[in-house]
């Protein structure tokens, strides 16, 4: 395995999820150079022009959850600068195990730091739309629910599901609310599993809320008594 993984990285030399420059290969993954970790570090100390606190603290409302259906929102980072949508356009794009690895700590941390898990607490995500899993080959949001699920021993609930429509990054922001209204829903099988449960919905990167909001609705129209959003990023 140890000589796969070297010529791997021959081939497939490890570069910098930020600013793609080559970085050290070796035993110790790394996902981001030395420069670009201690830009990291500094995108979350950041603060939102309104309230001016960091992502993590940031109590304001994305535009389509102006009716609270989702009960709140955290984020490790503000997606503001190139640096962060840099590294939000390569766990969409390409795995990257390291990457997904820090992601996912990331947001781990935030649960253990603002979240009071219960037995009632379960982790969710929304599935990527088939035809983007076959032009990139994953299903981030899956990837990255799974790595927070064993980080933070909570189960995953796997049914909020996406039928074919368009991709939300090429809709307006007014658009946006009715086609993700439209592309998200949950399979009879999967809805009695939703009765009295507290999710905590993994997702890369929150916008409008649009995505959110739609799947706040849908789970608390099956019972669920509480819907909290943490991500790597989200608008400010």
């Amino acid at each position: 395995m140890g000589r796969l993984n070297y010529l791997a990285e021959l081939l497939y030399p490890p570069r910098c999820a930020m600013c793609g420059e080559l970085t050290d290969a070796g035993t110790e993954k790394k996902c981001l150079c030395d420069l670009c970790r201690g830009i990291w570090e500094q995108e979350k100390t950041a603060g939102c022009p309104v309230c001016r606190k960091d992502a993590s603290r940031c109590s304001c409302t994305p535009e389509y959850n102006k009716s609270k259906v989702a009960d709140e929102y955290r984020a490790v980072v503000f997606y503001d600068s190139d640096n962060v949508k840099k590294l939000i356009y390569t766990i969409k794009t390409r795995y990257d195990e390291a990457l997904f690895d820090m992601a996912a700590g990331e947001i781990a941390l935030l649960i253990m730091k603002y979240y009071k898990i219960d037995a009632e607490t379960v982790l969710a995500y929304p599935h990527r739309s088939a035809a983007s899993v076959r032009k990139y080959g994953l299903d981030h949001a899956r990837l990255l629910c799974r790595r927070v699920s064993s980080l933070t021993g909570l189960q995953v609930f796997d049914g909020i599901m996406h039928r074919r429509g368009a991709q939300q990054k090429t809709l307006s922001l007014s658009q946006r609310g009715g086609n993700a209204a439209k592309s998200y829903y949950i399979p009879d099988k999967y809805r009695p599993g939703l009765k009295n449960k507290k999710i905590i919905f993994i997702d890369d990167v929150v916008t409008t809320g649009a995505t959110s909001a739609v799947c706040a609705a849908l789970c608390k129209a099956e019972g669920a008594v509480r819907f909290s959003v943490f991500s790597i990023a989200r608008t400010p």
